[in-house]
């Protein structure tokens, strides 16, 4: 390893811990994050799961876990909405029961640890038990870059679940050679099951009933416990998440181009973006089924550019993507932290334009049908 890259490794180490000390050392509290949001939910389905969706309720509970402090929040009257699936707020329970302050801290760290499992398991060597994976190369250099990014920058300063869904795919992938098993680690992903729609498809298609028996298995164990304590929550949920689709948010998704039309359109127009971006990163991995890597690569990034709602703190996702797909290059990843800070920072619609070339840009990458950038053979540099 040149001296240049130990450099690299030791820089991309230093940014790590800091990751890793920030929510322990002194700083903002966790109220400027969407910390206050889960922990709604968190008190709301211990007492008063019946009206865990509804807006004025939340707005009690939030009071509590922000100390009456009113939060802005695009769209939203003073709160910052419990939107996520039910058993969202099962997990956030015992961190709420903290306190505010400390089980924020302890919610944010947890999901960083979460992430780092999720890319080690995505990123170490594989052994070719499964004729559907084979033995491919293990690429331990994209854990680095990938956790030591803006995106987990993002992931950390909103205290969002990101890494809880890379430590779901990653522990698929490292199970894939135990199907079943592979489907129940994947019901980690249904915390935000928006970003694994082409990942669903995909396995539909190829006919892996066994993997999709473990996934349904796992959102078995989730749903019926939150079914007990709200029966309506589903629809109550899915009335709610329309909300989630404005004009002035920042998402990096393709869906997103809709809030540009008329609000008589959108629903429709949304509905057609998300159908066509599944349709298109499904064909791109099939491009590249006799290839593990390149495919999964492109399964896991193109979630977030067919995701209804996608936000930069999900580009996390990319990063797995890339680190799975092993053939990054420095600039790449640079360039993903790039489109990351951008999309957190400029007004809309940057952030969706900026995100949708940035994503696509991987996923046509590793679907080889853009060559611009790899190395050369290793043959060819022999001559």
């Amino acid at each position: 390893m040149t001296r240049w890259r130990w450099r690299g490794h030791i820089a991309l180490l230093g940014v790590a811990l800091a990751f890793v000390l920030y929510p322990i050392l002194p700083n903002e509290d966790v109220i400027n994050s969407d910390w206050p949001a889960f922990a709604t939910g968190a008190l709301m389905i211990v007492d008063d799961p019946g009206q865990l969706y509804d807006l004025h309720a939340q707005s009690r509970f939030q009071d509590h876990v922000t100390g009456g402090r009113h939060l802005v929040t695009l769209g939203i009257g003073g709160i910052l909405p419990f939107l996520a699936p039910a058993w969202v707020a099962l997990l956030a329970v015992p961190f709420a029961a903290l306190g505010t302050d400390l089980g924020g801290r302890l919610w944010i760290l947890f999901g960083l640890l979460c992430l780092g499992a999720g890319l080690y398991l995505a990123t170490r060597p594989k052994v070719g038990s499964s004729p559907s994976v084979g033995r491919w190369r293990a690429a331990p250099e994209g854990l680095l870059p990938a956790f030591a990014g803006i995106p987990t920058a993002l992931l950390l300063l909103n205290a969002q679940l990101d890494g809880v869904v890379v430590l779901g795919v990653g522990g698929a992938i490292a199970l894939w050679s135990r199907p079943y098993l592979a489907g129940l680690t994947l019901g980690l992903t249904l915390m935000k099951p928006q970003l694994v729609l082409p990942l669903g498809v995909t396995l539909v298609l190829a006919r892996r009933w066994t993997v999709i028996a473990g996934w349904a298995t796992a959102g078995a164990a989730l749903l019926v416990p939150t079914l007990i304590l709200n029966p309506h929550w589903i629809l109550d949920w899915l009335g709610q998440t329309r909300s989630t689709v404005q004009a002035g948010a920042r998402e990096v998704d393709l869906p997103h181009l809709a809030v540009l039309l008329p609000a008589a359109m959108q629903g429709v127009v949304l509905a057609t973006l998300t159908a066509l971006a599944v349709i298109g990163v499904v064909a791109l991995a099939r491009m590249r089924r006799d290839q593990f890597q390149p495919a999964a690569a492109i399964l896991i990034a193109g979630g977030v550019l067919a995701a209804p709602h996608a936000l930069p703190a999900d580009l996390v996702l990319v990063a797995l993507g890339l680190a799975v797909w092993g053939e990054a290059r420095w600039w790449e990843w640079l360039g993903l932290s790039v489109v990351a800070l951008a999309a957190a920072l400029i007004a809309p619609p940057v952030p969706t334009i900026i995100g949708v070339i940035g994503v696509g840009w991987v996923c046509l990458r590793a679907s080889g049908l853009l060559t611009w950038g790899s190395p050369e053979p290793a043959h060819a540099s022999a001559r």
